[in-house]
């Protein structure tokens, strides 16, 4: 799995950011936490890779274990601006996704009765 999927965090949704991340965009890993700034359309923020680092962390552990890499219950973050209503420049929320490089698929966690 580790060669033929990725890690796309969209952005969901933005407003107001400071560097410039708008909704539908993306960050691109692999499946050992490293960005692919040439594949990632979003501009680097220190803000929303320093949240999503833990994250990066249990999908390795995830898929070491042979499971879907992304928790369903651990797959939407926020960036650390505190938001223009709370005194801050702006917001960026994204969601996590396991990505079929070779079809741009998202692929959905097996569900087994």
């Amino acid at each position: 799995m580790t060669d033929t999927h990725e890690i796309h965090a969209i952005v969901t949704r933005a407003f107001f950011c400071a560097n410039h991340i708008t909704e539908g965009q993306r960050f691109v890993f692999d499946l050992k936490g490293r960005i692919d700034p040439a594949r990632s359309d979003a501009n680097l923020c220190l803000g929303i890779l320093a949240k999503l680092q833990p994250a990066l962390l249990l999908a390795q552990d995830r898929a070491a274990e042979g499971q879907h890499p992304i928790s369903p219950r651990f797959k939407h973050f926020d960036c650390f601006d505190t938001g223009i209503d709370h005194g801050g420049t702006g917001k960026v929320y994204v969601e996590l996704r396991l990505v079929d490089k070779a079809t741009g698929e998202t692929v959905g966690p097996v569900v087994t009765a």
